[in-house]
């Protein structure tokens, strides 16, 4: 029973806080006491995750139907693994750092409880994804992450363009769900079962596909596809990015992506270890399009959110390299000394990159809240002196922007290797070096901002009758903000330098989930 306890104390913690938040909405001296309880919520939810990592045990939940506590079941509806404490992990530290830094940013809003409250419940929903191993359950639980995300984005009704992008976003949305029950309902015609390890085995033989077998895949990859924002599943992002609250908009980018490829991974990595090269010929082209449609387009963009909304696309196609490797050799191991296969390996080179990609991103949108409140606008050329107005803002997106092109010995440099080694183990050499020119095209779009940032001056000084007085007055960052932004720029750093205990859970994580 201590087992099954430990499972449930980091949702137990974020259900206290949902109930907490709401009781504190409705009477008028406990608003100010919503945000501390919602990010230490988060906070011990998150210690508790962590406490559980060293435990190698996997522990199915609800396998018994008469005895629901029972764990000695080898099959269950959740799978309490190293896979789904990575991706926990992730799934709160991003709701931390988004609770910690809506702080300043909806203080003056009327409902702060409700809002604190649809965050922690759509992180439960996407750490539930992660630990689903029926399909029917990861479907209900992707709803229950995605639809407090469609309230949210159309928090601040205030503004005409949240309020379009939110009804884009919710539109896109149901059709992504639609197309993953579908796919849900054909495989269980097919199967009679939407447990994975039922499904896992119908569909390991790819000679005994029918016509039902690839419709059905299909329908699954393109719902999931547009959670992840894959070529050709990602127009709604670009916009929904833009017209989303800024924090929000970091809570899609760094947590709803990565639900979507927690899902892929349960759901396909499993089974395509077993299966031909077929799969992962598929998955390269996404990657490929997926990679250099962000990055090209990335570069004649003037809104600062557009901008990184491409270039999340772009990071998406770097993960879909690793998804393709997966299916290459699976089985091989990579040397006589490193005894993980290709398989294992790759699962965990994506796992890494999306927690980095995660904290970069942090960072990069928590710094266009405070520029944007500061100079009013969200345009790239107003960037322009950043380092006179606020250097700490400065230093922070230089940070971040030099860990997405990958230079060492930042934390994107990490995870970038690991991608372009899985692809080279896979012998996927071709894959790798269009994985490195597209890394290299990015370098352009974010070396013009840290250009404008540290070296331009600022337009005032250009031309003192194009900018309002102020526009250029300063403004002080609060402390929300300053730890968002300085904590998520350490971890960056420290992975980068030392990356061995993130690098061994993640393939500790992989080796749970690869059979």
């Amino acid at each position: 029973m201590s087992d099954v306890l430990s499972v449930f104390l980091p949702f137990i913690a974020l259900c206290g806080t949902i109930f907490l938040c709401l009781i504190l909405e409705s009477t008028s001296f406990g608003r100010r006491y919503i945000a501390p309880i919602a990010i230490l919520g988060s906070l011990v939810s998150l210690f508790f995750v962590i406490v559980g990592i060293n435990g190698t045990d996997i522990i199915y939940l609800f396998g018994n139907p008469a005895d629901l506590f029972d764990i000695s079941s080898t099959d269950g509806l959740f799978v309490i693994d190293n896979f789904y404490l990575f991706f926990a992990m992730i799934f709160l530290i991003v709701l931390l750092f988004v609770a910690t830094s809506s702080m300043d940013y909806i203080s003056s809003e009327r409902t702060i409880g409700v809002y604190y409250a649809l965050l922690i419940f759509s992180s439960i929903g996407m750490m539930l994804v992660s630990a689903a191993n029926d399909l029917l359950v990861l479907f209900v639980a992707w709803e229950l992450g995605t639809i407090p995300a469609y309230a949210l984005a159309a928090y601040q009704k205030s503004r005409k363009e949240t309020s379009e992008s939110a009804l884009k976003f919710f539109l896109i949305g149901a059709m992504s769900s639609a197309f993953i029950l579908f796919g849900i309902s054909l495989v269980y015609g097919i199967v009679g079962d939407t447990r994975l390890s039922a499904v896992v085995t119908s569909f390991s033989n790819i000679a005994d596909y029918s016509p039902l077998h690839l419709l059905a895949l299909m329908f699954l990859i393109v719902g999931f596809g547009y959670k992840m924002a894959a070529v050709p599943f990602h127009a709604w992002a670009v916009d929904v990015y833009e017209g989303t609250p800024t924090t929000i908009t970091t809570f899609l980018a760094a947590g709803s992506k990565a639900m979507g490829f927690a899902a892929v991974f349960r759901i396909f990595v499993t089974g395509l270890t077993d299966i031909n090269e077929t799969w992962g010929i598929l998955f390269a082209i996404l990657a490929i399009l997926t990679m250099t449609l962000g990055n090209v387009v990335a570069l004649v963009q003037d809104n600062i959110k557009r901008m990184l909304a491409y270039s999340s696309i772009a990071h998406a196609g770097y993960i879909l390299i690793a998804l393709a490797a997966v299916t290459f050799s699976p089985n091989s191991t990579l040397s006589s000394t490193l005894d993980y296969t290709v398989a294992e390996f790759s699962v965990a080179a994506a796992q890494l990159h999306i927690l980095t990609h995660a904290l970069m991103k942090i960072v990069a949108f928590t710094v266009v809240i405070v520029v944007a409140f500061s100079l009013k606008s969200e345009k790239i050329e107003d960037y322009a002196g950043l380092r006179k107005k606020h250097p700490w803002l400065a230093i922070g997106l230089t940070f971040s922007f030099l860990s997405l092109m990958g230079i060492p010995p930042l934390a994107g440099f990490i995870s970038k290797l690991f991608i372009l080694f899985s692809a080279i183990y896979a012998d996927l050499l071709w894959l790798a070096v269009i994985g490195i020119l597209n890394s290299a095209i990015s370098i352009f779009y974010y070396l013009r901002v840290i250009k404008l940032m540290l070296i331009d001056q600022p337009l005032e000084d250009q031309d003192v009758t194009a900018i309002p007085v102020d526009r250029i007055a300063p403004f002080s960052i609060p402390l929300s903000y300053r730890l968002t932004i300085g904590i998520s720029v350490l971890l960056i750093v420290l992975i980068g330098i030392y990356p061995a205990p993130f690098i061994d859970f993640a393939l500790s994580a992989a080796s749970n989930l690869v059979p």
